[in-house]
This record gives structure tokens, sequence and C-alpha cells, in this order.
């Protein structure tokens, strides 16, 4: 798992609930390091912030499509229709923020599933 996330109150506490169920997470603040992150074979999604510093989310779903991962975006600065456009554009879920918890690990099990099948 990616976890592209600029707060670094946001990223620690994903990156704890994603480890304490098990998931193997790599924590970037931007997207500097995505084309590197993503070359790991056992990354099974990205989940990154829709309004990411000098980063597109176009960019971000141009990188992962290279490597079939799916995205998962979050924010609290999109508009309902801007959150659309994204799941449109084949991101697998936009959570706005706070969301809750349990609506990503819900994610995050159905894609392990249909991964598994």
């Amino acid at each position: 798992m990616v976890l592209i996330e600029p707060d670094v109150s946001v990223r620690d506490a994903l990156k704890l609930l994603l480890k304490g169920e098990g998931w193997q997470v790599q924590c970037l603040d931007d997207c500097d390091q995505l084309v590197a992150a993503i070359q790991d074979t056992s990354v099974v999604a990205v989940i990154s912030e829709s309004s990411l510093p000098g980063c597109s989310p176009q960019e971000v779903f141009e990188q992962c499509s290279k490597h079939s991962l799916p995205v998962i975006f979050t924010g609290h600065d999109q508009s309902l229709q801007g959150a659309v456009d994204l799941i449109r554009q084949g991101a697998l879920d936009f959570l706005d923020k706070p969301f809750p918890q349990s609506r990503l690990l819900d994610l995050l099990e159905d894609l392990e599933q249909r991964q598994l099948n």
C-alpha cells in the first residue's frame, strides 16, 4: 500500500490504522517518490490526498494505471462534482475528510477479495 498524505498527523494516523490491520504501508508526503514506490510488486493500491502540492489527481492516475493499481482519493476541498469526476475517471472511491476509518477498511477488504478471486 502506498499512502500519499502531506499532513503528518493524518499520515501517521492512517499508517497506524493500516499497519494495525496487517497492511504494509509506504508513506509519502508528495508525488515525488510515487514512481519509485509503485515499482514494488507488493503494492496493491494507492491512497492519495486529492489536492497535493505540485501533483494533480490525473498525474496520480497516470502513474498508477501503468501498473494497474487502484487509487482511493481522500480530501476535504473537493466539490461533490469533483469527487464524482475522480470516480468516473477511475478512482476506486473518494473519501471526504474526516471519513470513518471503517469506510477505508471496507474498501480495502473489498479490494483484497476481488484480487483473490
